[in-house]
Order: structure tokens, then C-alpha cells, then sequence
């Protein structure tokens, strides 16, 4: 069972469904996917800590989960270095900044703008406390110097409800989330925080061609078990993962979302669990001890 770490409609759905559709080719057996909302994934990835280490709980984790969670969230009930044995990266995505199409900011320094001359500041909605959208958002603010209204919601849909009826201003989540909803026209995308241009949204600028070169941060997501799962059983799960990122029309699929696949060196446990711990550092020092 894959236990995702987002409701439906969001990139962490999306990304699972098509990996268990693969897994369950690789290991001959149903692969389902159960989405475990609330706490910016925290509450799914508790459920995984505490599940039966048997190989039938696999838990899909991202930078917010497995890292950034750790000094926003000061009760956490895991611990990323600890509690988990790590399969390998399933994918990456940049993080955009985004508003209705209605929001009277049409660019980035628009919004930065519009942003500062507000007595209370933007409200923006997030995935919730260490989600990657929640932490994209205080990295940005932060560094405009803004005191923005940070509001969680259960999942995408929520959020992009709510601006759509502009009850608020927009988010900061993956591209490959808000993608389907810019290139319908519902959203306005201000600025892609990465360093080249996204394929699948040619005509949004990255944030450093928007003016903010220093607003750059992205998401990767892997797969991961308990920590007390047997060896053979954490190498088969490794194994299907790598050959699962090896199908071209998993490849195909993840890229049409705006997603990038891991190198091929990236794709296995001991690479992930030394990212994690990297990135632990990174985020530690980015957002400090909360």
C-alpha cells in the first residue's frame, strides 16, 4: 500500500497513482493508494512510523515531510534521520508562486509590491505547517520582508478554491500541482522558482527573470518504510521503485505533470537518507528551531 502524503488533486496524489500503477506490475500484486490529509503530510507520515514493518505500508515522503517539517514542527511524532528506511527519490518539482487570474499583481514585482502596501499583508494558502507550499511561502516572504497571513488548508483543492474565489491571494505549491490550473487560465503564475524555464509553462518567468533571483527552492519526493522493515523485503521494494522510474511511460507521465526524475545514482535508500540529513541541516538553517 502506498500511503500518500496529500489529499486529491495535488502532485504527491498524482505522482503515487502513477508509481503504484507500475509497482503492482513490478511485485505482481494490487499496489493501492490511500491519501492521509492534514498537517502538511505529517499525519500520513505518522501512520507509516506506525505501521506493520512488512513491506505492505510504503510511505511517500517529500522535502516538507521528511526535512523542513523538523524545525517548523516541534511536536512532530517521527523522526526523518530515525524512524525509516528509505527506497530511493521518485521525483522533483519546482515550486511556483501563483494568484487568480482576477489578482490585480499581473508579475512578480507587481505582487511584491502589492504585497508590502498591505496593512495585514497577503493571505496565501498552503498544504499545512512543513508542507512543501508552506515552506516555499516562508522562504519568500522572508525574504521580501513581508508578514504574510499563512492560512493551511487540507489539500489543493481547498486552496485553489478559495482563491479562485479570491477569499485570498494565491500559494506558493509545486508546479507540478499547479500546472493543469495555469494552463486552463484559472491561475496566474508570477514566477517559477528555479533557475531555467519549465517546458510544460513556457510563458511563466522564473523568479530571478521576474526580479527575485534569490527565490529558488523545489520539492523532491521518495519512497520510504518503517524503520524496523526486513532487508530483503526493503531490497525488493527498492528494486521495483528503480525499475518502476525506469518505465518510459512512468517517465512520460511525471514529466507531463512538470516533474523531473531522479539520476539514476539517486534512486536508491542510501542516497535518500543522506539527502534527508543534508537537507535537515539546509532547512534547519533556512527557517531555525520553532
Amino acid at each position: 500500500m502506498v500511503s500518500s502524503t496529500r489529499l486529491s488533486g495535488g502532485a504527491a496524489d498524482a505522482t503515487g497513482r502513477i508509481l503504484a500503477e507500475s509497482l503492482s506490475r513490478q511485485l505482481g500484486v494490487n499496489v493501492l493508494v490511500e491519501n492521509v490529509g492534514g498537517a502538511g503530510g505529517a499525519i500520513g507520515t505518522t501512520r507509516v512510523k506506525g505501521s506493520e514493518p512488512n513491506g505492505y505500508t510504503v510511505g511517500l515522503g517529500h522535502m516538507g515531510t521528511l526535512a523542513a517539517a523538523v524545525p517548523l514542527t516541534p511536536r512532530l511524532q517521527y523522526d526523518p534521520r530515525s524512524d525509516f528506511r528509505y527506497l530511493g527519490l521518485v521525483s522533483s518539482s519546482p515550486n511556483v508562486l501563483y494568484v487568480s487570474k482576477d489578482h490585480p499583481s499581473k508579475n512578480l514585482q507587481e505582487f511584491i509590491a502589492y504585497s508590502k502596501a498591505s496593512k495585514t499583508g497577503p493571505t496565501m494558502g498552503h498544504g499545512g505547517q512543513g508542507a512543501a507550499s508552506h515552506v516555499a511561502c516562508v522562504r519568500f516572504f522572508k525574504q521580501i520582508g513581508v508578514a504574510a497571513k499563512l492560512v493551511a488548508y487540507k489539500g489543493l483543492g481547498q486552496t485553489i478554491t478559495d482563491v479562485l474565489s479570491n477569499r485570498i491571494d494565491g500559494g506558493c505549491d509545486l508546479l507540478a500541482s499547479v500546472a493543469p490550473h495555469a494552463k486552463s487560465g484559472e491561475l496566474r503564475v508570477l514566477a517559477i522558482a528555479a533557475k531555467e524555464r519549465s517546458p510544460i509553462l513556457p510563458d511563466a518567468m522564473t523568479a530571478a527573470e521576474a526580479g527575485l533571483p534569490q527565490f529558488e527552492t523545489g520539492t523532491w519526493t521518495g519512497l520510504f518504510v518503517p524503520k524496523s522493515t526486513p532487508e530483503a523485503v526493503v531490497s525488493r521494494l527498492e528494486q521495483a521503485t528503480a525499475a518502476a522510474l525506469a518505465d518510459s511511460s512512468v517517465r512520460d507521465r511525471l514529466t507531463a505533470l512538470g516533474a523531473s526524475l531522479p539520476e539514476p545514482e539517486q534512486r536508491d535508500g542510501a542516497y535518500m537518507q543522506h539527502l534527508i540529513e543534508t537537507e535537515l541541516d539546509k532547512w534547519t538553517g533556512i527557517l531555525g528551531q520553532r
